[in-house]
C-alpha cells in the first residue's frame, strides 16, 4: 500500500517535468527558428557598395582634386560670391593666397552638395526622376516627427534605407539598360558645364586654362561616389557647414593658415542686385518650363546651377537646411563675427563631413572658425 502511494506521488511530478521539458523545448526551437529568420532577412537586406574605407579613399581624392583647382585659380579671382563676403578680408583679393584657396574650396564643395549630392537620387536615372526621388528621400527625415533618443534616430534611418532599397528594387530594369549610362554622362556633362561656367563667372579675364578639365574630373569622381551612395543598406549622411553654423568637434576638424578675419568686405549693390537678378530669372524661367524646348531647358539649369554657386537659389536653401541641420544656426547670425558664450562659429568649411548615420564618422568637414 505504501509502495503504491509512493510510486502514484512519484509519477505526479515527473509527469509535469515531462511536459515543462516539453515546452520548453518548443518554444526554444521557436525561438530558434525565429533568430533565424531574422537573420536571413537582415542579411538579405544588408548591402554595402563600398567599405568605409574605399569611401574614405574616395572623398580624399575629392578633397584633393578640388583643392588643386582651388589653388590653381586663388589669383585670378575678381569677385567674392555673395554668400562668402562677410567671412573674407577686403584685401583676400589683392594678395590672393591662402585665404582665396579657401575661397575656391568653399565654392566648389557648396556646389557639389548643392546640385550633385542633394540633387540626385542615382545619376543614372533620368534627371527630373532621380530629382523627385531625392527630394522624396530627404522629405522623410525633414517632415519626420522630433527625435527624442537614438532608438528613435536608428528607427528613421532604418525607413529611410528601407524605402530607398525598394525603390532601387523597382527601378532595377531602368538602371540595368543602356540608358542608365547615357543618363550618367549626360548629368556629368551638364554638372561640368554649370561647374565651370560658375567659376567662370567669378574670375578676371582672360580665365586660367585648365579649369574646364579639373571640373570634369571634380564631377566625375563626385558621381562616382553619388552612383555608388544609395545602394547601401546604411544612411550615408554628407554634411556641408555653412558661414555662421556653430562649431561642432564631433562632426568637424578646425583648419589654421588663412588670415583672421580683421576687415570683412561688404556685399556691394551691384553684387546684391545681380543675385537678385540670377534669382528672378531662375524664377521666370521656372513660369515658362513647359513651353521651352531642350535647349532652352538646359541654358535653365545652368543658369540655376550658376545661381546655387552664388547662394541665391531656392535649392540652395533647402541644401543647406539638410546639410547643416545638425548646426542649427543661420548666416545671418553669423554676420556678427563674434564669439558668443565661448563658442566659436564657422566661417569657411574647406570640405564635406561624411557620417554614417547611428555609427561613425568617416570624414570630418575642414573648417575655418571666426576667432
Amino acid at each position: 500500500m505504501l509502495l503504491c502511494i509512493l510510486q502514484l506521488a512519484y509519477s505526479v511530478p515527473v509527469s509535469k517535468y515531462k511536459k515543462v521539458k516539453g515546452l520548453y523545448f518548443d518554444k526554444t526551437a521557436q525561438v530558434e527558428q525565429l533568430q533565424n529568420t531574422l537573420a536571413n532577412q537582415r542579411l538579405s537586406q544588408s548591402r554595402t557598395s563600398l567599405d568605409d574605407s574605399e569611401y574614405m579613399t574616395r572623398f580624399q581624392r575629392l578633397d584633393g582634386a578640388t583643392t588643386n583647382l582651388a589653388f590653381n585659380i586663388r589669383k585670378d579671382w575678381r569677385t567674392i560670391p555673395p554668400w562668402l563676403t562677410q567671412y573674407v578680408n577686403q584685401d583676400a583679393l589683392k594678395i590672393g593666397k591662402q585665404e582665396m584657396t579657401a575661397v575656391g574650396r568653399a565654392c566648389i564643395t557648396k556646389f557639389l552638395v548643392d546640385e550633385v549630392f542633394n540633387r540626385t537620387f542615382h545619376p543614372g536615372l533620368e534627371t527630373e526622376l532621380s530629382l523627385s526621388l531625392k527630394t522624396i528621400e530627404q522629405n522623410i527625415r525633414r517632415f519626420s516627427p522630433a527625435l527624442n533618443n537614438q532608438e528613435e534616430s536608428d528607427a528613421l534611418t532604418a525607413k529611410v534605407v528601407q524605402w530607398r532599397l525598394a525603390t532601387l528594387e523597382g527601378l532595377r530594369d531602368v538602371l540595368n539598360s543602356p540608358a542608365s549610362e547615357e543618363n550618367k554622362e549626360q548629368f556629368k556633362r551638364v554638372a561640368t558645364t554649370n561647374l565651370s561656367a560658375g567659376l567662370l563667372s567669378f574670375l578676371q579675364e582672360p580665365v586660367p586654362a585648365g579649369i574646364e578639365d579639373s571640373a570634369h574630373m571634380i564631377v566625375e569622381l563626385a558621381i562616382s561616389i553619388a552612383s555608388n551612395l544609395p545602394l547601401e543598406s546604411r544612411d550615408i549622411s554628407i554634411v556641408y557647414p555653412m558661414p555662421g553654423d556653430m562649431l561642432q568637434l564631433a562632426i568637424m576638424k578646425v583648419e589654421a593658415g588663412i588670415p583672421p578675419l580683421e576687415n570683412p568686405g561688404t556685399e556691394t549693390t551691384s553684387e546684391a542686385d545681380a543675385a537678385s537678378t540670377g534669382s528672378g530669372d531662375k524664377d521666370d524661367g521656372s513660369k515658362e518650363e513647359k513651353s521651352l524646348d531642350g535647349k532652352n531647358r538646359k541654358e535653365k539649369t545652368k543658369s540655376g546651377m550658376l545661381s546655387a554657386m552664388m547662394g541665391g537659389s531656392s535649392s540652395s536653401a533647402t541644401s543647406k537646411k539638410s546639410t547643416s541641420s545638425q548646426a542649427g544656426e543661420t548666416s545671418n547670425e553669423g554676420k556678427k563675427g563674434s564669439v558668443e558664450d565661448g563658442a566659436q562659429k564657422v566661417r569657411l568649411a574647406g570640405f564635406v563631413g561624411v557620417e554614417v548615420r547611428g555609427r561613425q564618422m568617416l570624414v570630418k568637414a575642414p573648417v575655418w572658425t571666426v576667432s
